[in-house]
């Protein structure tokens, strides 16, 4: 696949940043692309409306963009692509493709759980707790199964998992760095019942506040503090809000990249060969470009905006506390069951 060099300029330029001089960079390709505003088919090719439900700061959403540009550089294809929340929130755009009003998403896999909790299996506190473990574990059979499944529920396909940064734990009340740290604090976690769980287990009290207003509920004390990967706090300027990061990676946060069914499945095959391979080449961008880069990034902005940084001793006794609630999702189905222990022996 050819990647070309003003795409991959764009990208790294919009991380470097920030959001406002990426706004400026993308006009060809946002919502507001003349050539295609009708979501039609455009001359000689066939026009996709993509939309995705977070800053394009994001690693996750950083690839995206680079993959439409290949694809756009190398195909017939042709995108109106709507970023950073321009058609609504995760759930809003979960619904859209469901609907066939648009026909490519990218969200948080959390915003599926509405429809399935199948895509549980991938948040499984402490599984993937290393990025070499995760590369490899969402891209295997077990992935893909799970995948289907979901296509076969909802008729949305799955093309690809893509991370935005591994979720940890950040307050404005105290340093966590222990276990009875946590008691007590109103943490807001993405709106899943395995982490509504978890957390509940590790004695924190779990909040679903909705994520456009974390800023505003970190900073008005609405909430104490946020389980969040260090990408999101840059993106979304949580830096300027929190008073403390513990570093303790929980689970990778799956950044879903998928389609209508239906629609996906009348397209030529050429057309379907070229998208699933785009789309799950750019995992390469993300794992060795993007990511590292994010959260470097992130790092710095924390560090300079003064919040204390601190390190877990004692990991498992974290572990141990959600012990029980891993235990309830392994056996919950025959997929998920597969996922956990091919994910246990890497």
């Amino acid at each position: 696949m050819k990647r070309t060099w003003t795409t991959h300029a764009r990208k790294l330029s919009s991380l470097l940043l920030g959001t406002a001089l990426l706004a400026s960079m993308l006009t060809g390709c946002g919502g507001n692309d003349a050539s295609s505003e009708d979501g039609g088919a455009a001359e000689g090719g066939t026009t996709i409306r993509m939309a995705t439900g977070g800053q394009d700061t994001l690693p996750s959403y950083a690839t995206v963009l680079d993959v439409i540009g290949d694809l756009e550089s190398s195909t017939d294809l042709d995108f109106t692509y709507f970023g950073s929340r321009q058609l609504g929130d995760d759930a809003e755009i979960v619904q859209q493709v469901m609907a066939g009003t648009i026909q490519m998403g990218g969200t948080a896999a959390s915003a599926l759980s509405t429809y399935t909790d199948l895509l549980d299996a991938f948040t499984v506190p402490f599984l993937l707790d290393t990025y070499d473990k995760e590369r490899v574990a969402m891209v295997s059979d077990e992935a893909q199964a799970i995948f289907d499944a979901v296509e076969e529920q909802l008729g949305i396909k799955i093309l690809v998992a893509y991370d935005s940064g591994m979720r940890y734990i950040a307050n404005n009340i105290r340093p966590v760095d222990s276990l009875d740290d946590l008691q007590g604090l109103v943490l807001r976690v993405a709106p899943t019942d395995i982490l509504l769980d978890s957390f509940s287990a590790m004695g924190a009290n779990p909040s679903t506040l909705a994520y456009g207003d974390l800023y505003t509920g970190l900073q008005n004390g609405t909430i104490d503090g946020e389980e969040i990967n260090i990408t999101s706090i840059y993106s979304e300027k949580h830096y300027e809000v929190l008073n403390y990061f513990t570093d303790l990676g929980i689970y990778p946060f799956a950044t879903t990249i998928f389609c209508n069914a239906d629609w996906f499945n009348s397209l030529s095959a050429e057309d379907q060969e070229a998208i699933q391979s785009a789309f799950t080449n750019g995992y390469n961008y993300l794992f060795d470009q993007y990511l590292p880069e994010a959260e470097a990034t992130g790092l710095q902005a924390m560090e300079d905006a003064g919040i204390e940084i601190t390190s877990v001793q004692d990991p498992q006794e974290f572990r141990d506390a959600v012990a029980s609630v891993v235990e309830t999702y392994r056996n919950r189905d025959d997929l998920t069951r597969a996922f956990i222990e091919m994910a246990e022996g890497l």
